[in-house]
């Protein structure tokens, strides 16, 4: 008679091949999490460039770039009249979102549907003469146009590498300058723009856009109220001027307090610099280190995150010479993290 015997792993053996897994995969997981935020990042390249691409079409069509935000004529922005729509929504049929465009491109009066006769004018919102601000379109009822497309949510506007969709205080439906004062008009949540689709991505005002301040008015970008720009008008070159930034529209760490709505995301100044953590006046991202930005030439560059934090710094001024399109002054692009 034989006896027969089985081999098998001891305690102790399982928990050293369990524990050397462990290392395995702790090692591999930051390689993984690079791996992933180049690609997003390399993403979020690919959005700047054909956001930048399409102001440029809308710029051939119209012999002038979208307003960074509409409004009737006037100096100050006023959300009784205006309808503060920012430039992606005036983009959207030179990004591929023809659809989108036609949907909110309609006749609007009132509660009612289509054209009548007072608030509203008839008019569809990309209408200088529109008389009511974009958002009060939304009780319009749930089924109008207007109001699905105004919802819609387009990747080409969202940075892979943040969720913009989860806030504490409410969405960002607007941000106007006027003299030396930045004004973002947000609706609470559950408020009836709430749903509003997102956005990573705004405009480039200059320092100040055109305040009436003599310095702080004196470096203009591409984008601000009402801003008719024209491609002549960017003296220091579309591939020394940013045209549009990343932006979060609310705090970078912590709880999420705000964020943008794509509709009016306009323009954004450069006076407050690149903070580190952002915060909802300032440019900011989720990537490490860095924030992106298209320029008129459909080039992306990445600045480092803090540049420009101290007001009159050396680099302070860096990059609000990188941001006028025509105070003709020489950038160090270095200085700036590109």
């Amino acid at each position: 008679m034989t006896r027969s015997s089985r081999k098998g792993f001891t305690l102790i053996e399982l928990l050293v091949v369990i524990a050397i897994i462990a290392i395995l995969i702790g090692l591999l997981l930051p390689a993984v999490q690079k791996v992933r935020e180049a690609a997003a990042r390399s993403q979020c390249q690919n959005n700047l460039k054909q956001i930048s691409l399409g102001a440029h079409n809308y710029e051939s069509a119209n012999q002038i770039f979208p307003p960074g935000i509409q409004g009737q004529p006037g100096v100050a922005p006023n959300t009784g009249t205006d309808s503060m729509l920012g430039a992606l929504a005036h983009m959207l049929p030179y990004v591929e979102q023809d659809n989108v465009y036609r949907m909110m491109n309609v006749p609007i009066q009132g509660g009612a549907f289509p054209a009548g006769t007072g608030v509203g004018n008839g008019q569809s919102m990309f209408s200088p003469s529109y008389n009511g601000i974009w958002w009060g379109s939304i009780s319009h009822g749930a089924n109008a146009p207007v109001v699905t497309a105004a919802r819609t949510r387009i990747k080409t506007f969202e940075c892979p590498s943040d969720d913009p969709y989860n806030q504490t205080t409410g969405v960002f439906l607007a941000m106007s300058i006027y003299q030396t004062t930045l004004t973002g008009y947000y609706n609470a949540n559950g408020g009836n723009a709430s749903n509003a689709g997102r956005s990573n991505y705004i405009g480039n005002a200059g320092l100040l856009g055109v305040s009436s301040d003599p310095f702080y008015g004196s470096m203009p970008g591409y984008f601000y109220f009402n801003s008719k720009v024209k491609q002549t008008d960017v003296k220091d070159g579309t591939s020394n001027t940013p045209m549009f930034g990343e932006c979060l529209g609310g705090a970078e760490t912590g709880t999420r307090d705000f964020s943008l709505s794509w509709a009016g995301s306009g323009a954004l100044p450069t006076a407050w610099g690149l903070g580190s953590p952002a915060q909802w006046y300032q440019f900011g991202s989720k990537h490490s280190g860095v924030v992106q930005f298209g320029f008129g030439d459909g080039s992306v560059r990445k600045f480092r995150k803090g540049v420009g934090a101290s007001f009159f710094t050396t680099d302070w001024y860096q990059l609000q010479y990188a941001a006028g399109r025509s105070e003709g002054q020489v950038v160090n692009y270095a200085m700036l993290g590109d």
